[in-house]
């Protein structure tokens, strides 16, 4: 634009619009907008984060994450959640012999739920520790629940049979259970375990591969 040529024109009022005048505008409205955007965004998503976590997530078969029966909810009125004091997630699993297992179906039962993957190394040096401890403390009431994650029937059985586990085994074939559970971060990779009391409560967690003397510490609170 030349010197000489004339300022725009608001077509509406007829007052001239100097460019200072259009920066600010803009400025300020990107100033409102981005924010705003922002916001929703992350509301948008702690809205399905929590609505998925609350109402489930099955697949076409209907296994996956289930809501609790109502004779096994929490008293509190709290959602369920893995954390330490709240009453674990529900789900429902295809075992590897084309049965069906629910996690609320184990109440009254101490439970150690430990997810896992037969490719996992660090899942391989801690199944021996797991099954000694099965062995140990079946008879007192333990249940180990073993969840793969992802793998086919053949991988389950064959790395089951080579650890001589003997405790349930589901797998988790879309990994929505892990997911609910809070399984695949930077920090909660696998192996994973649940210390979950007979009232469904969650008593304590690890993550990571468990030696004797940190498996046993975490029974105690189960078992006591």
């Amino acid at each position: 634009m030349s010197g000489n040529e004339p300022l725009p024109i608001d077509e509406v009022s007829g007052i001239e619009e100097r460019p200072q005048n259009r920066r600010e505008w803009r400025g300020a409205l990107r100033s409102l907008v981005l924010p705003l955007l922002i916001v929703a965004t992350i509301v948008g998503a702690l809205y399905y984060i929590e609505r998925d976590r609350g109402s489930g997530s099955v697949d076409s078969h209907g296994f996956g994450v289930v809501a609790l029966p109502t004779a096994a909810q929490d008293p509190s009125g709290r959602s369920p959640s893995t954390d330490v004091g709240r009453v674990a997630p529900d789900f429902l699993l295809q075992t590897p012999d084309g049965g069906q297992l629910r996690f609320s179906d184990l109440r009254g039962h101490p439970v150690l739920v430990s997810f896992w993957a037969s490719w996992c190394a660090p899942c391989r040096q801690e199944l021996p520790e797991i099954v000694k401890a099965y062995d140990a403390h079946e008879a007192g009431g333990l249940v180990v629940l073993a969840v793969d994650l992802q793998e086919n029937d053949d991988a389950v059985k064959s790395f089951a049979g080579e650890f001589g586990m003997t405790f349930p085994i589901a797998i988790d074939r879309t990994g929505s259970v892990a997911s609910s559970w809070r399984i695949g971060g930077p920090i909660q990779g696998i192996p994973s375990s649940y210390f979950v009391d007979a009232h469904g409560v969650v008593q304590a967690r690890f993550f990571g591969p468990m030696t004797q003397d940190t498996l046993d510490e975490n029974l105690a609170k189960l078992l006591q």
